[in-house]
């Protein structure tokens, strides 16, 4: 993934997202921005999953569109190429000593494995829940206690707190609804 991929536009281009979606097929490869106030902006590499239940297209679980519109968190989408996927298959594995360091706030790259949706990856801030005391990145948890989840594959942290330009959800108190940022 690219810097430009947590770099959302100023306004979103709703009638190109839209054709993106209109062309897309399942499996397709791609990559989608989203923002959301509790987990900020984040980018999700992986394959497009036709989700039946919902009548959409899914990367991760999330959700692209809802009946061929574009989903209001989701900011950019893109096709990702050849090398990008080297780069997601060359990623290490995760070590407990990975989830250990991991604090609020880092900008972090993990690979989730997770049989509906695949292998796919989330970079974007890592924000700390202390309902469970679990680190998220994207709605999905890297680590709870400091161990690493089990369906993370690698956990990179590309930046620590306070090193990058991105902004930092507040911590997590309480589950709720999720909703769309307004960036």
């Amino acid at each position: 993934m690219t810097d430009d991929d947590l770099t959302p536009p100023a306004k979103r281009n709703v009638k190109n997202l839209t054709a993106f979606l209109a062309d897309l097929e399942a499996g397709d490869a791609v990559v989608a921005t989203l923002a959301t106030d509790r987990y900020g902006v984040f980018a999700l590499r992986g394959t497009a999953v036709w989700s039946q239940v919902l009548g959409s297209f899914t990367i991760g679980g999330h959700p692209l569109d809802s009946n061929k519109k574009p989903q209001k968190a989701l900011q950019l989408l893109r096709t990702f190429h050849s090398a990008e996927r080297e780069e997601a298959g060359d990623a290490p594995a995760a070590t407990p000593s990975d989830a250990a360091s991991l604090t609020h706030g880092d900008l972090v790259r993990v690979v989730f494995a997770e049989e509906a949706y695949g292998e796919f990856d989330v970079r974007g801030v890592a924000v700390r829940s202390a309902v469970d005391d679990s680190l998220l990145v994207g709605g999905w948890i890297a680590s709870t206690a400091g161990v690493t989840a089990p369906r993370v594959r690698s956990l990179t942290v590309v930046a620590e707190a306070g090193s990058h330009e991105l902004g930092v959800p507040r911590e997590i108190s309480s589950w709720g609804n999720e909703a769309a940022a307004d960036v």
